[in-house]
């Protein structure tokens, strides 16, 4: 199967991102010749990896973004057992969703804190890197508590206070440098206890689990480090200073208020390199069949429009080179390329662009699409409703949680049942959607909440995905 996305279906309606066609049409050329050579230092600007962090989680906060990767569906949703927002993890799945991509042996290895994720959930915390020279893990912050300081942290700032001289020796800075020795006498001090339980308490929330994308010479890498805040033992004073740097971050000019963040050492990073898997083949197989749709429509209708929007009126980079670098990365992560180059379908009729594939030549189709809905439409709309009627499927049936299934009632354990489900053919004209699932479990079609379980998943998603409230005749196949 090659690998089809809908330009017009991006570029409909309002152009959040003020991108054009034009500009689209110009970075396939580029990476289609091989002219554009990517940049991962620029790629890291254009793309805001926070943002991309976001879609690869699936979501942030209450928003949930076409997927990624499946089973990966974004931040936990009870985000008030947690500590603070900045606790929360990236991502929160369901343990069958980790044997599924990671096999059993592997999802083992996963912990969770009992105290905010529940016995059939993990959570796991996302990073990315991108300097193949830079050998740490980069941890940009392991967790940060708010707090009001007395006198003794703006002492412990002023004394930190150096002057460094330029090399010509006629000019010299200030700065600030923190002394790890005064910083853990403050930290460790019993006034301090509970602002230290309070930051230990976030660390420990959100780094129960780490997962790695690397970008290097065109390949992405996939990383995870299960167990992650266990490596050490936090509740040990020598621990946390052989692992631990804190570093402190004022609020604008006010230095007496603001944060604590933990940071990890070269030890530290050690232990992590050392505690690494190399995931990236089982996940690969976890990438959604529309990546590359989904991720186009994210940077230019979705969430990350905002950050196109920007690149938009900056020279240095604009839209084609920030496109360049989407479809490279699509490349990268999505297996239907195959690492094979760019194919343009070009509807004559209104030389309006129809697709991308993975093919070798440029192919001219002289036979109008409909007006109403492309093949490509159909195509991504059948696989948007699949995948969310999944993810519905799982939200509502019951969680085994080892207590005795109620007669009648399908209970979640594994997830085949959801992941047997399949939209086989979608016909407007008709108003008929038909289906599929495992054999084995019609036997639920009418029992109880079987049958409402399908049918009320189907409708909603064909809601989200159709933007239409049509009924649908559904038909199990």
């Amino acid at each position: 199967m090659s690998l089809k996305f809908d330009v017009d279906l991006i570029f409909d309606g309002v152009e959040q991102s003020g991108a054009r066609k034009q500009d689209f049409q110009r970075a396939v050329q580029l990476v289609k010749s091989g002219k554009f050579k990517s940049s991962l230092s620029e790629r890291a600007k254009m793309l805001d990896l926070r943002k991309l962090s976001d879609f690869l989680a699936g979501g942030v906060g209450s928003k949930r973004f076409e997927p990624a990767l499946a089973g990966y569906f974004g931040e936990p949703r009870n985000q008030r057992r947690y500590a603070s927002k900045d606790s929360v993890p990236d991502v929160e799945l369901e343990y069958d969703d980790l044997v599924r991509i990671y096999g059993e042996e592997t999802a083992q290895l996963f912990t969770r804190d009992e105290d905010v994720t529940d016995a059939s959930r993990r959570t796991i915390e996302i990073k990315q890197k991108t300097s193949s020279k830079d050998e740490k893990t980069q941890f940009t912050q392991l967790g940060a508590a708010e707090g009001q300081f007395s006198s003794e942290i703006a002492a412990i700032r002023s004394q930190a206070l150096e002057k460094v001289k330029l090399k010509d020796g006629k000019e010299s800075v200030t700065r600030y440098v923190t002394d790890q020795n005064k910083m853990f006498d403050w930290f460790e001090s019993p006034k301090q206890k509970r602002y230290r339980e309070a930051l230990l308490r976030r660390f420990s929330e959100k780094m129960q689990n780490f997962q790695l994308f690397s970008y290097t010479d065109g390949k992405v890498k996939v990383y995870i480090v299960p167990g992650l805040a266990r490596l050490i033992n936090i509740n040990s004073k020598a621990e946390r200073r052989k692992y631990f740097k804190l570093e402190y971050r004022s609020r604008g000019s006010r230095a007496a208020e603001g944060s604590v963040e933990i940071k990890t050492t070269p030890a530290y990073d050690k232990k992590i390199k050392e505690a690494m898997i190399d995931v990236t083949d089982k996940l690969m197989n976890a990438v959604a069949e529309n990546f590359t749709q989904n991720l186009l429509q994210y940077y230019v209708k979705g969430e990350g429009a905002n950050v196109l929007q920007k690149l938009g009126a900056n020279t240095k980079y604009g839209f084609v080179n920030a496109f360049a670098e989407i479809l490279l990365l699509a490349r990268e992560f999505d297996p239907q390329f195959g690492g094979k180059p760019f194919e343009f379908r070009v509807a004559s009729k209104d030389n309006k662009f129809g697709s991308i594939a993975a093919a070798t030549k440029i192919k001219t189709d002289s036979t109008p699409k409909k007006k109403d809905r492309s093949l490509v439409q159909e195509a991504v709309s059948d696989v948007q409703i699949q995948e969310i009627a999944r993810r519905a499927f799982v939200a509502r049936m019951p969680k085994d949680r080892g207590q005795p299934p109620t007669p009648g009632i399908l209970t979640y354990r594994s997830g085949r049942f959801a992941q047997s489900f399949q939209i086989t053919k979608i016909n407007q004209q008709a108003n008929q959607i038909t289906y599929t699932y495992d054999p084995v479990y019609f036997v639920h079609d009418a029992k109880f909440k079987g049958k409402t379980l399908v049918e009320s998943g189907i409708r909603d998603a064909v809601r989200q995905v159709l933007k239409t409230n049509e009924r649908f005749k559904l038909v199990r196949k």
